[in-house]
C-alpha cells in the first residue's frame, strides 16, 4: 500500500505568478485539458504538466481527486504505475487568458472550454517528456457472460468506426494478439480516426497527427537511419510498444486492470438497474436518482470491503437491501473508472542511434483515474441498451464478430 502523501502540509503553488502564455496546449480528453510548461527555466515546473477541468463536466474538487488516488486507487494498483499529483492555485482572470490563448491549438471536434470558475488545478509528471510517447485508452477488457462480442467491438460497429482493434487482444498476454491490437490501434490513428481517442502519439512533447509524424521525426533527428517512410515508422512503433507490453511488470499491470474491471462490474449495468428497481419497488425512484455522490470516506470503506471481504462484519455476498445496492453502485462506478483510464507509455526504443535510451526509461503509467459520477448511471444504462439493440439488428445482415477472452483459445 502507498504511504499517504502529506501534501496538505505544504502550501500549494500559486500558478498566477507565471504568465498564461508560459503554458502551451498539449492535449485533452472529455473532461480535462493538459498544458506543458514552456516559460523561463523554473525547477518547480520541470517535467510537469498542468491539468485543468472543463466547464462541460461535473468533477470533484482537486483535493478530493488527489485523495481518491492516494487513498483508494493506490490500494488497487502499484504506485509505480501511478502519477504523483499536486494541487496548484489559480484565478479566473488567469484561466480566461489561458483559455483564449489555447483556442487555435485545440482540435475542432473537441467540446467544452476551461472551467474558469475553479480556483485549483493539478500539476502532474510530464509523461510525454520522452522523445516518443504513446497514450492508449484500452477500454473494456472482458466479455460479458453469454455474449460472443465484447462491448468495445459492438460499440465500434454501431458507431461505424473503422478499426479492427479489440481490447481482449491487448489484455490476452499473448504476444501475437497484443501485436495485432497495437497494429489495429496504430492503423486506426493513421487513418485519421481521431474521435475514437484510443491511441495518441507524442514526439518531443507535442501531440502528433499522422501527416505530421514523419517530417517531425526527421526534423528532430530522431529516426533510425533505416527508416525512410511511414510503413517503417509503423513497424518500429508497434515493435517497440510490444517490447514494453511484454515486460513482466506490464503484463502484471494488464492482468490487474482486467481483474479490477471484471470483478468490480459483477452485476453489469442491467443487473445493477434491476437491483435498484427491487430496492425501490415501492417509491419507484428512477435509476440513481437521489443517491449521494460517494465521499472519500465512502470510497476508503468500500476499498476495504472489496479487498478484505473476509474481514468485514458482513461479506459483500451476504449484503441485502440498501446496503447491497450501495456496495454494488460504488463497485460499478469504480469499474467504470478503470474501463475509461489511459496508459502512457514512454518509448526509448524509437530513437536515433546516437541518443542513449537510458535517459528515457520505458514505463507504463495509468492516468485519468478520476471517480465517476452517480448521475451517469442512467445514461450508461440507456447507452448500453442502445448499443445492444443496434448490434442485434446489424447482426441480422452481417455476421457478429467473435471476440476471444483469455481461457477460450
Amino acid at each position: 500500500m502507498l504511504a499517504q502523501k502529506t501534501y496538505n502540509s505544504v502550501p500549494p503553488l500559486d500558478l498566477t505568478d507565471t504568465y498564461p502564455d508560459h503554458w502551451k496546449y498539449l492535449s485533452e480528453g472529455g473532461a480535462t485539458l493538459v498544458f506543458s510548461y514552456a516559460g523561463p527555466q523554473d525547477e518547480r515546473f520541470h517535467n510537469k504538466v498542468l491539468r485543468l477541468g472543463k466547464n462541460n463536466t461535473v468533477v470533484e474538487d482537486e483535493d478530493s481527486l488527489i485523495l481518491f488516488q492516494t487513498e483508494v486507487i493506490s490500494r488497487l494498483v502499484l504506485q509505480k504505475h501511478l502519477a504523483v499529483l499536486e494541487t496548484v492555485l489559480l484565478s479566473s482572470s488567469w484561466l480566461e487568458s489561458l483559455s483564449s490563448l489555447c483556442k487555435k491549438s485545440r482540435p475542432d471536434w473537441r467540446t467544452g472550454d476551461i472551467d474558469t470558475n475553479r480556483t485549483k488545478g493539478f500539476l502532474a509528471p510530464n509523461l510525454v517528456s520522452s522523445p516518443i510517447s504513446v497514450e492508449i485508452k484500452p477500454k473494456w477488457s472482458f466479455l460479458r457472460p453469454g455474449l460472443r462480442t465484447c462491448r468495445f467491438c459492438m460499440h465500434s460497429s454501431c458507431r461505424g468506426w473503422i478499426t479492427s482493434y479489440c481490447p481482449l487482444d491487448l489484455f490476452s498476454s499473448s504476444p501475437a494478439r497484443i501485436k495485432n491490437a497495437l497494429y489495429a490501434l496504430y492503423d486506426a490513428w493513421a487513418d485519421g480516426a481521431a474521435s475514437q481517442n484510443n491511441f495518441r502519439l507524442f514526439a518531443d512533447g507535442r501531440l502528433m497527427s499522422p501527416d505530421d509524424l514523419l517530417p517531425a521525426l526527421r526534423g528532430l533527428g530522431m529516426l533510425h537511419s533505416s527508416i525512410l517512410e511511414e510503413e517503417g515508422i509503423r513497424e518500429l512503433v508497434v515493435e517497440t510498444l510490444l517490447v514494453s507490453f511484454m515486460k513482466s511488470e506490464s503484463l502484471e499491470l494488464l492482468k490487474t486492470l482486467k481483474n479490477l474491471q471484471r470483478t468490480l462490474d459483477g452485476l453489469g449495468i442491467e443487473g445493477l438497474a434491476s437491483l435498484w428497481d427491487n430496492v425501490h419497488s415501492l417509491d419507484k425512484t428512477s435509476f440513481g436518482r437521489g443517491f449521494p455522490q460517494p465521499t472519500i470516506d465512502d470510497w476508503k470503506f468500500f476499498a476495504t470491503e472489496y479487498l478484505e471481504p473476509q474481514g468485514s462484519s458482513v461479506p459483500p455476498q451476504a449484503l441485502s437491501g440498501e446496503t447491497q445496492l450501495r456496495y454494488n453502485i460504488l463497485s460499478y462506478l469504480l469499474s467504470a473508472t478503470f474501463k475509461d483510464c489511459s496508459m502512457m507509455i514512454m518509448l526509448p526504443g524509437l530513437l536515433h542511434e546516437s541518443l542513449p535510451t537510458s535517459l528515457f526509461p520505458s514505463r507504463i503509467t495509468l492516468i485519468d483515474l478520476d471517480p465517476k459520477r452517480v448521475e451517469r448511471l442512467q445514461k450508461w444504462l440507456e447507452q448500453d441498451r442502445n448499443i445492444m439493440q443496434e448490434y442485434i439488428v446489424s447482426s441480422q445482415t452481417k455476421s457478429a464478430k467473435r471476440c476471444v477472452d483469455v481461457g477460450e483459445l
